[in-house]
């Protein structure tokens, strides 16, 4: 059979609506900046989860984050920066769980949450299907949101947790909506029985998603945050987080979690008079061109870094 007689048996519409890059406006368009939603955990329109075992505190941690995020306040210690919109999906706390939280967290009926539109209990279809799908990109479009949490993975899904068509089928008709829309996703999940594989369940569950955290207690005051998986080379391997009390309920990145070099990264960005408010891609032009070229994950850490310096 020739070609052409390929060719002819190949409707001329498929009815489809898609189309291949458009390489000459591909490479015309600059290269975007590598950007958080939330320093220095969640990028912004990518797909995160964070596990860990029960009671380790995922879920206070992400409320504090968030809570300071869509108030404008300093997340995790560092510069604020100006307010997002999230949607919170919560399947486990009650009302009174999260007045208790938002209270210990230094929050009350003077602070300006409108910024996080927060599903309590909610009754949604399921999310591995395509009307909760569907769905959730209604909600996310209507709050005009940035950023979805869901708490947790395994109660927005109908299908077997340890079969990988489950998750594959969420990406399918969830997770890929919220990519097409630009809207970052953090899924929190429970730790399985060898913390070793990850999360609970199918191991596919880490197949379509961007950045995996495991979160784990070094002690009654410090997280450690620790990256598993990732297609995100410039997200940090691993961060340490200490939980202050005093004021308030309060979670801050230890200067110990900042990666290796970090501080040596910074004043040399100060010796070649790098501005502080520059882009990575600018600040590590400026280091190449002092002959002291740096990974992109370094070069973000220590722009970070310089603006947290006091």
């Amino acid at each position: 059979m020739s070609w052409a007689d390929v060719q002819e048996m190949v409707p001329e519409d498929t009815g489809w609506d898609v189309e291949p890059i458009d390489w000459e406006k591909f490479w015309a368009n600059e290269a975007t900046e590598p950007e958080f939603i939330i320093e220095p955990l969640i990028a912004a329109g990518r797909q995160t989860a964070i596990f860990s075992t029960a009671k380790t505190g995922k879920s206070l941690l992400l409320l504090d984050m968030v809570a300071a995020a869509v108030t404008g306040r300093s997340v995790l210690g560092l510069p604020a920066r100006p307010p997002i919109r999230v949607v919170y999906i919560d399947m486990e706390m009650t009302e009174a769980d999260l007045r208790e939280r938002l209270v210990d967290l230094g929050y009350g009926p003077d602070d300006d949450l409108t910024g996080l539109a927060y599903y309590q209990l909610p009754s949604l279809p399921p999310m591995d299907r395509d009307i909760g799908g569907e769905v959730l990109a209604e909600i996310v479009t209507g709050h005009r949101a940035n950023l979805v949490v869901i708490d947790t993975m395994a109660r927005v899904v109908s299908g077997e947790e340890n079969s990988a068509d489950t998750y594959r089928a969420f990406y399918r008709h969830t997770g890929i909506r919220l990519k097409a829309l630009g809207v970052a996703l953090v899924r929190l999940d429970h730790m399985g029985k060898d913390g070793a594989l990850g999360q609970r369940g199918s191991s596919a569950k880490a197949d379509d998603l961007d950045v995996v955290y495991r979160l784990s207690a070094t002690d009654s005051d410090h997280l450690l945050v620790k990256r598993t998986h990732t297609r995100v080379p410039w997200i940090p391997e691993e961060v340490t987080i200490v939980r202050n009390e005093e004021p308030h309920l309060l979670h801050v990145v230890a200067e110990q979690g900042w990666p290796h070099g970090t501080a040596t990264v910074a004043e040399l960005l100060d010796a070649i008079g790098v501005p502080i408010d520059v882009t990575c891609t600018t600040a590590s032009t400026a280091l190449r061109g002092a002959g002291e070229g740096r990974r992109k994950a370094l070069v973000l850490a220590a722009l970070k870094f310089r603006k947290a310096r006091p």
